[in-house]
């Protein structure tokens, strides 16, 4: 499965590449352009695509990321809600 080109540079490194938090943005902007939304939930984040629910082994395997580096996105994601929408209960609305 090839990864998805969202940032500059080589993808093939020994170790992960740090995200920086200014790429964040443009990560976020080529989820979104690939259908890929994130849900703020009780229990965490919720990764769709369209209506299909991801599993995030395999968002990180698709985009390139470490699991060190996801836990810090999404804690950007929970931080920011870039994905939009609010929860509230057990309900989750667009607005």
């Amino acid at each position: 499965m090839p990864e998805k080109k969202w940032r500059t540079g080589s993808a093939k490194t020994l170790f992960a590449r740090p995200i920086r938090k200014i790429e964040y943005p443009f990560l976020i902007k080529a989820m979104k352009e690939d259908g890929l939304h994130a849900e703020i939930t009780e229990k965490g984040i919720v990764w769709y695509h369209g209506e299909y629910k991801i599993i995030r082994k395999y968002l990180r395997e698709m985009w390139g990321i470490s699991v060190h580096q996801m836990k810090k996105f999404e804690t950007h994601i929970l931080e920011t809600n870039p994905f939009g929408g609010y929860y509230e209960g057990n309900n989750y609305i667009d607005g």
